[in-house]
């Protein structure tokens, strides 16, 4: 196993381990901006994912990358790992806060959507490297039995 976890050829699962840390990194600048009343890292944040995105859809290169059906596919679950877990846990975890607690302000809620987030982007990030281990593991199974 000497192949490093993540190279040139796996450009899928960096792109939307990439795009997943931008999109969590922005959800907490919105949180930070909600608890300390400033807006200024917000705007940062804004100016960056917005500069990636300009960068996406200019440069002929990364765009014709990104639309291949492996990156695609890998931002899917990206996705999917990002928003499932706020969109469906959140409500019934906030509900549940709300009953043991009583009422706590809007920016709580935020960062409960933005915990839930960063957990489901780690999730994909493991499993990411769960399936990268199972791959090196069936290949060097297959160079030891061609020798």
């Amino acid at each position: 196993m000497n192949k490093r976890l993540f190279y040139a050829g796996s450009w899928p699962d960096s792109a939307a381990l990439l795009e997943g840390a931008l999109w969590v990194g922005y959800a907490w600048s919105i949180q930070w901006s909600l608890v300390h009343h400033q807006s200024l890292v917000f705007l940062l944040a804004t100016l960056v994912v917005l500069v990636c995105a300009l960068t996406t859809l200019m440069w002929q290169p990364l765009k014709l990358t990104l639309a291949r059906y492996r990156v695609r596919k890998r931002r899917t679950e990206m996705w999917m790992h990002i928003l499932y877990p706020p969109m469906l846990l959140a409500p019934p975890l906030w509900w549940l806060l709300e009953r043991l607690v009583g009422n706590l302000p809007d920016a709580q809620q935020w960062t409960l959507a933005c915990l839930l987030m960063t957990v489901g982007w780690l999730v994909f990030l493991i499993s990411l490297l769960i399936k990268r281990l199972i791959r090196q593991y069936r290949q060097s199974l297959s160079d030891h039995a061609a020798d």
